[in-house]
C-alpha cells in the first residue's frame, strides 16, 4: 500500500474529519483510487471507525452509457443500497471529483450524461442535508494531466503541495476575510485587465460564509459547517440568487475534458447569459441547457487562499484555491445555504482578481488587505 497515500489519510480522518470511534464513514471511489480508499479503510479502523467503500470504474459506467440496451431512465435511477449506506454515515469522504480519464466522455450525447446526473442527486440531498459531515477530495491521474495539457509530474507534484499546506496557516486568513464578508453590504469583483466587473449588490445577504480551510473543527459544527473539500483554501458562500449583475471574464473552464476559453459572461439578476468565447462557446450552452434546474443561476462566490496553487492548470479542484483569484459557480448551492436545486455546479475562475467591500479593497495583487 502507498505510504504517501496513508499518511495523507491520517491527516484527512484524524485533522480535519476529527473521527470518533464508532462512527460510520463511508468512503466513495473510482476503481483507480482504491489503494487511497484502501488507506482511508484503514486509518478508520485504527481509530475504532467503521468503514464502507463503494468504488465504481470509468469503464463501468462508459459502458452503461453507451450501451442502448439501457434508457434513460435506469441511467437515472439511484441505487437504494447507496442512499441506505449514505443515510447511516457520520462522515461520507468523496475521493473523486472527475473521472479518471476525462476524455473517454466527451463524445457521449448530452441527454445520457444528464440522465447519468439525475442518479446523483438523491445521494447529494443525503449527504448535504445537514446531518452528516463530508469531506471531498480527488487522486490525481495522468488521465486530468493529459485532459488539461499538463506535464503529468508537475501537475502530481501541485496536488499533493496543495494538501499538504499549513491548515493553521490558511485557517488563520480564512477567518479574517470571513468576518470582513459577513459584514459587508456590497461586493465589486473586477480584474486586473479590466474585462470583469460584477456586482453582488447585496452582499453575502445574511448567508453563512464558509471557511474551506482544511479542518472542520469545533466552531464549524456548532455552526453546522460540515462540509470541506481537499486542497483547502477558499472562503466562500451563496450570495442572495438574485442579487449579482455585470460582467465576468474567465480565462479558461473545462467540462468533461473539453475546454471553454475567453469566457465572457453577463449576468442580470443572478441569472448568466454567456456573451461570446474564443472556444467552447457552444460546449457552455450545451452543458447549462441540459443540466435542467436552477443551472443559470449564480450559485456561489468563492475566495481563492492556498499559497501552493500559483497557476492555473484548468482544475477546477486546484483552480478555485489559486491564492488572488476569486471564482464564480452557477447552479445547485443548498450546501451552501442557497436555494439552487441543480444537477450542475459549475466554478469559473476569475484571474488576477481585485474585490471590494464597501468600496474597500480586500484582495489586489495577489494579496490581502484585511
Amino acid at each position: 500500500m502507498n505510504s504517501h497515500y496513508n499518511a495523507i489519510a491520517r491527516r484527512i480522518l484524524r485533522v480535519s474529519a476529527g473521527v470518533q470511534p464508532g462512527e460510520r464513514v463511508t468512503i466513495l471511489g473510482r476503481a483507480d483510487s482504491l489503494d487511497f480508499c484502501e488507506a482511508l479503510e484503514l486509518e478508520c479502523r485504527r481509530l475504532q471507525a467503521l468503514p464502507f467503500i463503494v468504488v465504481g470504474s470509468d469503464a463501468a459506467l462508459l459502458a452503461a452509457l453507451t450501451d442502448p440496451e439501457i434508457s434513460d431512465e435506469a441511467l437515472a435511477a439511484a441505487s437504494p443500497q447507496l442512499l441506505a449506506a449514505l443515510a447511516a454515515s457520520d462522515l461520507v469522504i468523496t475521493t473523486y471529483f472527475e473521472r479518471a480519464t476525462p476524455h473517454l466522455f466527451s463524445g457521449i450525447a448530452p441527454s445520457r450524461l444528464h440522465a447519468h446526473r439525475r442518479s446523483e442527486e438523491a445521494p447529494s440531498d443525503i449527504i448535504f442535508d445537514g446531518k452528516r459531515r463530508w469531506i471531498g477530495t480527488e487522486v490525481p491521474t495522468p488521465g486530468h494531466a493529459d485532459m488539461l495539457g499538463c506535464d503529468w509530474p508537475v501537475f502530481h507534484q501541485l496536488f499533493w503541495e496543495a494538501m499538504a499546506v499549513d491548515y493553521a496557516e490558511v485557517g488563520d486568513i480564512a477567518r479574517l476575510l470571513s468576518r470582513r464578508l459577513q459584514n459587508c453590504r456590497t461586493l465589486r469583483l473586477k480584474d486586473a485587465a479590466g474585462r470583469t466587473d460584477l456586482w453582488l449588490s447585496s452582499g453575502v445577504g445574511g448567508r453563512p460564509v464558509e471557511r474551506d480551510d482544511g479542518i472542520i473543527g469545533p466552531d464549524d459544527l456548532a455552526e453546522g459547517a460540515l462540509y470541506l473539500n481537499l486542497p483547502s483554501g477558499e472562503v466562500c458562500f451563496a450570495p442572495p440568487e438574485q442579487s449579482v449583475s455585470g460582467q465576468a471574464y474567465v480565462e479558461t473552464a473545462y467540462w468533461q475534458g473539453q475546454p471553454v476559453r475567453g469566457l465572457v459572461l453577463n449576468f442580470a439578476d443572478g441569472r448568466v447569459q454567456a456573451q461570446s468565447a474564443e472556444e467552447g462557446f457552444e460546449l457552455f450552452n450545451r452543458v447549462l441547457a441540459n443540466a435542467g434546474g436552477d443551472a443559470f443561476q449564480i450559485g456561489e462566490f468563492g475566495i481563492g487562499l492556498n499559497p501552493a496553487v500559483n497557476r492555473v492548470t484548468g482544475f477546477t479542484l486546484l483552480d478555485e484555491k489559486i491564492i488572488g483569484t476569486c471564482h464564480i459557480a452557477l447552479g445547485e448551492n443548498r450546501a451552501l445555504g442557497g436555494i439552487n436545486n441543480s444537477a450542475l455546479h459549475w466554478d469559473l475562475v476569475v484571474q488576477d482578481a481585485i474585490l471590494e467591500a464597501d468600496g474597500e479593497v480586500l484582495l489586489a495583487g495577489g494579496k490581502f488587505f484585511l
